[in-house]
C-alpha cells in the first residue's frame, strides 16, 4: 500500500501543470489574453488562432460546452502508445481533426500516430494527462 501511495503522488506531480478549472471555448473566445490558472499556480495560455479553428470545427451552441484544454489521457492500461480522450464534444472535435467516423461513445481512444496529429494542430488547446490505476480503490 505504500507503494500506491508513492505512485499516486508520483502522478499527482507530473499532472500539477493541468488546470484547476477548465474554461468554455466561448468564455476563451471573448478574452483578450486566453489562459487559465494551473494546479501549480502557473499561466497557461491559449493561442487565440487555435481557438478560432475550434470555433469553426463546431457549430457556435457547442462553443459553451467545449471545455479547454481538452485532456489527453496517457495510462499504461490503455496499451502501449494509446491515449484517451473523454467527453463528447471533446470527442468531436478529434475526430474531425483525424477525419475519423463519428462515434456515440463518451470516450475516444487513440494512438501515438494520431496523439501527434491532434497536438500539432491544437497544441495549446490540448494537455497530457497521466493516469494510472494502481487496483485500490480511490
Amino acid at each position: 500500500m505504500k507503494e500506491d501511495r508513492f505512485l499516486r503522488k508520483q502522478i499527482q506531480t507530473l499532472n500539477r501543470h493541468l488546470p484547476k478549472r477548465r474554461a468554455s471555448l466561448a468564455k476563451l473566445l471573448k478574452e483578450e489574453k486566453p489562459q487559465v490558472t494551473a494546479r501549480d499556480k502557473t499561466t497557461h495560455r491559449f493561442k487565440k488562432q487555435e481557438l478560432k479553428y475550434l470555433a469553426e470545427l463546431l457549430p457556435k451552441d457547442l462553443h459553451k460546452r467545449l471545455r479547454l484544454p481538452i485532456i489527453i489521457r496517457i495510462s499504461p492500461q490503455l496499451g502501449r502508445g494509446a491515449a484517451k480522450i473523454s467527453g463528447k464534444i471533446e470527442r468531436t472535435v478529434i475526430e474531425k481533426i483525424l477525419e475519423k467516423e463519428k462515434s456515440e461513445e463518451d470516450e475516444l481512444v487513440i494512438y501515438r500516430p494520431e496523439v501527434r496529429i491532434v497536438r500539432k494542430k491544437l497544441p495549446t488547446t490540448t494537455q497530457y494527462a497521466f493516469m494510472i490505476s494502481t487496483g485500490a480503490p480511490t
